[in-house]
């Protein structure tokens, strides 16, 4: 973080990289992706860590008719549960950016706004951690579509606990 960067959000301060020291779960969450990226519900949704830094980071998933949409008589579209998960992994992981290390996240609390229906393919979540205390985080996300069309907005509330 240089001088000119914004103050980060609220409850960071103690949380902060020193010297310019990349954070524990900042660079551990790449190897971590590589090793769920095989089974699970990563595998299932097929989910790729794109961007990664220190209390943000970007997902992508690949929805597929048969595994996560139903047919209506406009198309086929995701079912909600796929997107839900989607937003689910890209709140916990965006938490796990700013964990100390030995510390794991879990998802105590999840809202999520379905804004309208997403049609099997690529979809995007954007997450941010908006607040940290010792043993949460409280954290919010986007799942886009296509050209920045929100599908959901979701937010959640993740614990801290030792590994």
């Amino acid at each position: 973080m240089s001088p000119s960067d914004p103050a980060p959000p609220s409850g960071f301060a103690r949380h902060l990289p020193i010297n310019g020291e990349e954070h524990y779960g900042v660079r551990a969450l790449p190897e971590l992706y590589k090793e769920w990226s095989t089974s699970g519900m990563v595998a299932n949704i097929g989910t790729r860590l794109v961007e990664v830094d220190y209390g943000k980071l970007v997902l992508e998933g690949t929805m597929t008719a048969e595994s996560h949409g139903f047919p209506t008589s406009r198309g086929p579209i995701v079912h909600g549960g796929a997107i839900a998960t989607l937003a689910d992994e890209a709140l916990a992981s965006v938490a796990f950016t700013v964990a100390e290390e030995g510390e794991t996240t879990v998802t105590a609390d999840l809202k999520i706004d379905f804004l309208r229906p997403a049609k099997p393919g690529r979809l995007v979540a954007r997450a941010t951690v908006r607040h940290r205390t010792r043993r949460l985080a409280f954290c919010e996300a986007t799942v886009e579509q296509g050209r920045s069309e929100i599908v959901a907005e979701a937010r959640a509330v993740i614990a801290y606990v030792r590994a």
